[in-house]
């Protein structure tokens, strides 16, 4: 069942919404005027939830991309055969220069 508060309680009783977010691991609704206006939940709830986002997007692209495991495979053989052609004719850079290129490229 949802868990319902004014705000009012969050100003006069925060520790105790804190409380609740984190015993229950449930989201905490707050409304101004009788109406909904926020949602709380715990940091461990909120990261929980971001990584079942996370989690099920990658699954949404995977499936839509791979209908099925061989042609994922075959995919990646090609990626490494491709690879392993390019270091033969000398089209590569070490690790250590990939690296130095994406820090300066992301400004790590």
């Amino acid at each position: 069942m949802a868990i319902i508060r004014p705000c009012a309680e969050l100003r006069n009783n925060y520790n105790e919404i804190s409380r609740i977010c984190h015993e229950t691991q449930e989201p905490v609704y707050i409304t101004k005027n009788g109406t909904n206006d926020l949602v709380i939940l715990s940091n461990e709830a909120y990261e929980k939830s971001e990584d079942i986002k996370i989690t099920n997007k990658v699954e949404e692209i995977f499936n839509k991309k791979y209908s099925d495991f061989e042609a994922f495979k075959n995919e990646i053989y090609e990626k490494i055969n491709t690879g392993l052609k390019q270091i033969e004719e000398g089209k590569y850079v070490s690790a250590k220069q990939a690296f130095k290129e994406l820090e300066e490229k992301y400004e790590l």
